[in-house]
Order: structure tokens, then sequence, then C-alpha cells
């Protein structure tokens, strides 16, 4: 790969920001004085009291988290240079164009919203704010060095910093054995479909003789077609190579039968990782699929579509059944979050031109009504409260806005109108149709009405069902000032998407035209 040019790397400088603003962020907590953990910190560690801190120690911990909220504005900004010049960079291993600056754009807002609400949770478990917020901006960098590959090994390379930085986040409560047990599960399962997915690389390598995503579409679509490899592997082989991949990019969506880590991990990590895991991670495996099969694989379409309605139709429904069963409010999302997979992965099943806006459209609405919905959760947990859905009893008479706003969420998750989540399962309607599948769609409804349980049970808690604990839970929620802006943000875009799309719709279908300034 040739040495880059400063012109290249001009490309790359949300990336830059990213890192550069983690690097300082380690420095700033080490002159600090480091991990402040408190003797109520190591007591929170079993259980789910809030920890006091001093005030000089919150306020550290504060400035902190504010400056990787300014480090991922910047870095926002200056994404909007990808969209003058797009087209290939680094001999191209990274796309500069509008799809990577779409996926870009709404990776760096997930992690703003995710840091704002974490600056109160990082101080209440006694977290070391450095680790925490450098961790999570080195794995939205991996995020973004996926939405913008142009090659296998960039891809990888990305997929690998996002995973591991991940695997540190989860378990960054290290007084909490479910922490550390959501750790360790996720690093063994992450390493074992990071394998899967390089021998995938491999196969699809020696098969086609190159990682370059355009010249993989051209070789493969020859290739399974009857025609000779340009590599020293047969045809078979590439079709092989294809699975795994596949099985690899299923593990990083969390679709079923590859989601058993997923709720363990989710349960254990602090909650805003648990929200970033489910939007910015989820969104990342999602940009390299598209990337990935409808770009590099398009030609081989027919050997890849039904795999995904298979993994679609298992997905949503394994899903919305098994988070019927659940008490553990993080497991409940965790659930929610595989079923919402299972709707994007009907979407890419169907694979026609109004599949790839859908997805697109998809994961912006999921993002803001996932993360408002945590955040609620994460306020609560602030308080001491909130890991059982018995905890919300009684919400709606102690803090009624707090309630509304997380009905309008779970609406919006469900797919009712007048929200985003309406709009974007019915962008995933509109697609199955256009592709001549009318059962699939039947399928999406049905889980949908599935899910009306388990959403409902969390709705009946906060405002039918009386607290098992009188007076206390008659307190008022203390809400932090950091998720109130973020719930604020989350239900202002929540309503805005389902009630005028277009512009949205517009945005998704403007950045797909061209990805890498080369014609996929």
């Amino acid at each position: 790969m040739p040495v880059p040019s400063a012109g290249e790397l001009v490309y790359l400088l949300p990336e830059i920001v990213l890192v550069f603003t983690a690097m300082l962020l380690l420095l700033a907590d080490a002159f600090a004085g480091g991990r402040a953990e408190t003797q109520g910190a190591v007591a929170s560690g079993a259980g789910t009291g809030s920890v006091p801190l001093s005030s000089a120690q919150e306020a550290r911990r504060d400035w902190i988290g504010y400056l990787a909220v300014l480090g991922v504005v910047v870095a926002m900004i200056l994404i909007r240079r990808d969209l003058t010049q797009p087209g290939p960079i680094l001999g191209n291993m990274v796309a500069s164009d509008g799809y990577a600056a779409f996926f870009k754009a709404v990776f760096l807002i997930a992690t703003a919203l995710v840091a704002l609400i974490s600056i109160d949770y990082v101080a209440a478990r006694g977290i070391a704010a450095g680790e925490y917020f450098s961790l999570l901006l080195l794995a939205t960098t991996g995020a973004l060095f996926m939405a913008g590959a142009a090659n296998l090994l960039t891809f990888y390379l990305g997929l690998e910093l996002l995973s591991l930085s991940s695997y540190a986040l989860a378990g960054l409560m290290r007084t909490d054995p479910r922490s550390q047990e959501a750790s360790l599960k996720y690093f063994l399962n992450g390493a074992l479909s990071s394998g899967i997915l390089l021998f995938g690389i491999s196969l699809l390598y020696g098969a086609t003789g190159t990682f370059d995503l355009v010249e993989l579409a051209q070789q493969a679509g020859q290739a399974l077609q009857g025609g000779a490899t340009a590599g020293p592997l047969p045809a078979p082989v590439l079709a092989l190579g294809i699975a795994f991949l596949l099985a690899g990019l299923a593990f990083k969506a969390g679709a079923v039968p590859f989601h058993l880590w997923l709720p363990d991990a989710y349960q254990g990590a602090p909650t805003p990782i648990t929200a970033y895991l489910a939007v910015a991670s989820e969104g990342a495996a999602f940009a390299a699929i598209l990337r990935v099969f409808y770009g590099g694989l398009g030609g081989a379409q027919g050997s890849w579509q039904l795999a995904f309605v298979l993994l679609a139709v298992l997905t949503m429904t394994v899903a919305n059944v098994a988070a019927l069963r659940q008490t553990d409010v993080k497991r409940l999302m965790a659930y929610s979050s595989i079923a919402q997979a299972g709707y994007i992965l009907a979407a890419v099943a169907a694979a026609t031109e109004l599949s790839r806006p859908a997805v697109l459209y998809y994961v912006m609405a999921y993002t803001f009504m996932n993360v408002g919905a945590f955040a609620v959760i994460t306020a609560l947990q602030v308080q001491g409260e909130g890991r059982e859905v018995r905890d919300f009893a009684g919400l709606a008479r102690r803090e009624p806005l707090l309630a509304a706003l997380l009905v309008v969420f779970l609406v919006s998750l469900v797919g009712l109108p007048p929200t985003a989540g309406f709009m974007a399962k019915f962008s995933v309607f509109r697609s199955l149709v256009a592709a001549g599948n009318y059962w699939l769609p039947v399928v999406v409804a049905l889980n949908s009405v599935i899910s009306v349980g388990y959403y409902y049970n969390l709705v009946r808690y906060m405002y039918v069902v009386s607290p098992e604990k009188e007076p206390v839970p008659d307190t008022p929620v203390a809400v932090p000032a950091p998720i109130w802006t973020v719930l604020v943000v989350c239900v202002f875009f929540t309503l805005v998407l389902g009630l005028w799309p277009e512009a949205f719709v517009r945005w998704a279908e403007v950045s797909l035209m061209a990805m890498g300034g080369r014609s996929f």
C-alpha cells in the first residue's frame, strides 16, 4: 500500500480526531489522579446502589466525559469533507463516499449520546473515566473504518478495533462479577467469530485473488456463473468462503443462532455500553453487510439471499418469544435488539433497490429510539434502581415525564405511528413487496405483534402496578442534565423521523448512489 499523502489524510480526519482525543483522555485522567474508586464503588459492584463521590472527583470525571463529547462533535463536523470528492483512497483500501459519511454520522451521533448518558453513570459506579471514554472513542474509530472499508483487510482491521475495545468496555466494572463474566463470554465468542470471519476472507481471496471489493464483485459473479476463478481455488470454495463470511458477520449483528453471547454481555456490561453495543456495534455490522454483500458479492446474490431470509425469520421470531420471559430489563432490551436486527435482515434479504435505503433509514431511526430507552434506564440505575422490570413500578407517579418518554421510545420499537419505528418497518415492508416476497412481511408483522407483549409489560408496571416499597419509590427521580439532554434529542428525532421522513430517506438514497466513487 502506498504511503498516504496529506490530501488523502484529510479524508481520515474524523478517525484521526477520535484517536487523538482518546489518547488525550488517558493523559488527562492520569494527570488528574487516575481512577478514583471509593468504598461505595466496591460496595455497589454486586448491587445497584449509586456511589457518592466528592465534588472534586465528580467534576473531574464530568470534564473528561465532556471532552470526549467535544472530540466526537469535531469528528462529526469533519465528516463533511467526505462528501466533496468521493473516491477510494489509500490504494483503494478506504472509500470516502456518501455511504461511509452516512454511517459515520450515525455512529458519531450514537457515540455522543452514549457519552452524555455515561457521565453520571461512570461517576456513580466508580469506573475509570479515562479508560472508559478512550475505549469508547477507539471502538467508534473501528466502526468508522468498517463503514468506509473498500477492502476486506481494512474491514477486518476496523472490526477487530471495534471488537477489542468493546470486550474491554463490557468488563470495566471490575468489582461486579456479572461485568467480568460478560466481558469473558463476549471475548471468547468474539474470538471464535473473528476466526470464522477471517477464514472466510482467506477462502474468498484464494478463489478470487483479491481483497478489493470491486474486483471481488467482478470475480465472484463470473466464477459463480460457471466461469473460472482468478485464484488457485475452485468456485465451490468461493461459496464456502461466502458462508463463513456470513456467519462471522451474523455474529456481530447478533443474529440467531449466533446470538447466545449477546444477552449475557448486554446484562453485565455498563448500561450505556449496552446501548452502544445495540446501536453502534450492531449498526457497524450492517454497514459491513451492505458494503460486502451488496457491493463485493452482489454478483453472487443467489448464493446468499436465501441465507438472509432464514436468518431474518429465525432472529426476529426467537428473540421476540424469548423476550416475553425476561424480568431483567437489560436482558429484555438485549432480546429486543436481536429482534430489531431480524427486521433489518429482512430488508437485506429483499435485495432490491429499496432495500439499501431501508436498512440505512432503519439503523438511523433505531439509534434514537434505542438510546432514548436506555437513557431512561440509565437515569434510574444512577439512582440505584432500574435493574428489574418490577423496579419501574410506579414510575409514572414519581416522574411522569420520564415515564411518558419511555412510552414513546417503546412505541417506536414496536413500530407504531407516528414514530420513526413505524416508518422504518414500513420501509422494510415496501422493500419486501417490491421483491415479490409477500409472506415475509406477514412474519415481520406477526413478530411486531408479539413484541407488544413485553413492551406493554414494562408500560404496565410504570402506570398500573403499585411499587413494592412504600413510600420510598414515591420520591422523584433526580435525572442528571446530560441524560435530560439525550432524552430531548432522542424523542425529537424519534418523532421527526416518523412524521417527516422524506429528507432522511432522501439522504439515505443519495448516500447509496455510489460507493467509493466506483459503481458497485
